[in-house]
């Protein structure tokens, strides 16, 4: 699953991305949690928009129901097999920009620690979303099984391209032969400081190692 991550200079590392920026700002984000509008990049036309959408995707048939909560992730083995997402891998594609993600790996004692994962060289990811105009406008992130040393922290993960890769999604004529022959990007993790538990702890100080 992905449930916080970290973004930073969003307009800076997309310049060279998108055409065009509705009301995006260069703020950084070092505990972005769902409900927050967060940055994403979708295609409208034949052009790429930055815009800031709510993290966590609310099914209009669940509008009435006070107790339900946001989807922030959604899984890609089952995304033709629910209402909520089918309707949306067509057309509804977006990207997610991040520095890196966070997770939380248990001890033997059932102790969480957090973890920061990210790309070897600071390179931003870019996490396969896709969004919806309800209520609110909202976007999900994708996820994918966990390989290799990640499968321990944590048996899921967002499914991340690399910036050459942005527009093979958002174009892709069939998104899921896309989705399910894609290969995530190689990652490196450290742990960090348990400040992030509390989503509104929010500086650079998260990003360090413990």
């Amino acid at each position: 699953m992905c449930g916080r991550y970290a973004i930073t200079k969003t307009v800076k590392k997309t310049k060279n991305i998108v055409q065009n920026n509705e009301g995006v700002e260069d703020t950084d984000n070092f505990n972005a949690y769902p409900t927050q509008q967060l940055p994403i990049i979708k295609k409208d036309d034949d052009a790429l928009t930055l815009t800031n959408y709510h993290w966590g995707l609310v099914p209009k048939w669940s509008e009435k129901m006070q107790d339900f909560r946001p989807l922030n992730n959604a899984r890609l083995e089952t995304l033709m097999e629910k209402r909520t997402f089918s309707g949306l891998v067509a057309k509804q594609r977006c990207v997610v920009p991040a520095d890196g993600y966070y997770e939380w790996r248990k001890n033997d004692e059932g102790k969480k620690f957090p973890q920061f994962i990210k790309r070897e060289h600071n390179e931003p990811l870019f996490f396969c979303g896709l969004y919806q105009k309800n209520t609110n406008i909202e976007f999900s992130i994708i996820t994918t099984a966990a390989k290799g040393e990640l499968a321990d922290i944590h048996h899921r993960m967002p499914v991340i391209l690399k910036e050459e890769e942005i527009n093979n999604y958002l174009n892709a004529a069939d998104p899921m032969v896309f989705l399910n022959s894609h290969e995530n990007p190689e990652l490196v993790f450290y742990e960090v400081s348990r400040d992030v538990n509390n989503p509104s702890n929010n500086h650079p100080g998260l990003l360090d190692p413990a």
